[in-house]
């Protein structure tokens, strides 16, 4: 009697579309439907493989969104310009760029150029940039007030040492600097006295091309 019933059932079927998603027969009030699905997706091995591609979910590095928020307010942000104000109606910011052609001086020897990033009379001090290029001297020369410096990149001996990269030193007036020179080239920051500045700008050096 079971036989008979399973045949029965095997009749009913016969014939009838087979959902691709569960492999049950198609619900023959709905047969758009399990064509759609079938038309769109294939059969259940084929959406299953097709499932196998898709990509593994990854946890972002830590600091990412950080990182990226701060390239974007970077790239909104306006380019330096030398001798620009800052920001507000109060002007409490002035910049200056290396790469700009304005302020910058030469000794009267081949390689080495000063940029003046900052002189100013209220504080007394002035901010220079110094390029050396390899294998050339700077001027010997005495100060006349304080000297603080730090090299930005290469090399460059003075007071007896080799500085290098992030090297510091600091001299006091009265000091004499001699042999100075830069193996492999050389850029760094200097702070000086801006009235020996100027005197020793006025003296000894000529606006650079």
């Amino acid at each position: 009697m079971a036989k008979n019933s399973n045949r029965d059932s095997n009749r009913a079927t016969s014939g009838k579309k087979i959902c691709p998603v569960c492999g049950a027969p198609a619900s023959a009030a709905a047969p758009a439907l399990a064509l759609g699905i079938e038309k769109e997706f294939g059969t259940t091995a084929e959406t299953v493989a097709h499932l196998a591609w898709l990509p593994t979910p990854v946890t972002p590095p830590p600091g990412l969104k950080a990182r990226l928020l701060a390239r974007v307010r970077a790239s909104q942000a306006p380019a330096v310009e030398s001798g620009a104000p800052g920001p507000g109606p109060d002007l409490l910011w002035r910049f200056a760029s290396v790469r700009s052609a304005a302020d910058w001086w030469r000794p009267p020897v081949p390689g080495v150029r000063l940029k003046e990033l900052s002189a100013d009379d209220t504080t007394g001090v002035a901010l220079l940039f110094v390029e050396i290029e390899p294998g050339q001297r700077f001027p010997d020369h005495v100060h006349h007030g304080a000297e603080f410096g730090m090299v930005l990149s290469g090399d460059v001996t003075s007071g007896g040492r080799l500085l290098r990269t992030g090297d510091y030193y600091h001299t006091a007036s009265g000091s004499s600097h001699t042999d100075i020179v830069s193996p492999n080239g050389c850029t760094a920051l200097l702070c000086v006295k801006a009235e020996s500045w100027r005197a020793w700008r006025g003296a000894h050096l000529v606006p650079a091309e």
